[in-house]
């Protein structure tokens, strides 16, 4: 169980005072506006945050693992060095959003809208980006194993490394 009520969450984040290590775990965080927030070494396994706006969040060394994020929008959010295994980012609008060095296991990202974001050095495997439209995502140094990217949509992509991975699965124009 959480170590922190929602209300206490909702206070901090007004107050943009940051959190460091709290359990998180289990919370209903739906429809929650994180708005500038700023998590570091948290913990949230399985708590839900579907509907909610993490526009110009950071969250640092987070464990954000088997969590349900379904129709959340982030813009100019961070995730760095985070764990999102098993997360559900179904139809998700991300802009400018950097994942630099997360780990992404079994990510679900369908239908999400991904425009001008990082995913530099992540490592991945299973996540699921089918349907997606992915504009100007840099995947430099990501390790991303048997993703499903079926029937996506990718303009402007960088990274060697993926592109050939992509690039039979994607309509794309490069």
């Amino acid at each position: 169980m959480a170590d922190i009520t929602r209300k206490d969450v909702e206070r901090l984040v007004k107050r943009r005072s940051p959190i460091k290590e709290v359990n998180i775990t289990a919370l209903n965080l739906d429809k929650f506006n994180f708005e500038g927030a700023i998590f570091t070494k948290c913990k949230f396994t399985g708590s839900t945050f579907n509907g909610s706006d993490f526009a110009f969040s950071h969250f640092e060394e987070c464990l954000i693992d088997d969590c349900e994020m379904y129709g959340s929008h982030m813009q100019e959010s961070s995730f760095i060095e985070c764990d999102l295994s098993k997360s559900d980012l179904r139809d998700c609008v991300l802009i400018e959003v950097n994942f630099r060095q997360s780990i992404l296991h079994s990510v679900d990202f369908s239908g999400s809208f991904i425009k001008d974001s990082v995913l530099l050095n992540v490592k991945g495997d299973l996540c699921d980006f089918s349907f997606t439209s992915l504009s100007a995502a840099n995947f430099s140094g990501a390790k991303m194993h048997v993703c499903d990217f079926s029937a996506c949509r990718s303009v402007d992509l960088k990274a060697a490394e993926v592109l050939t991975l992509i690039h039979h699965s994607c309509r794309e124009r490069f």
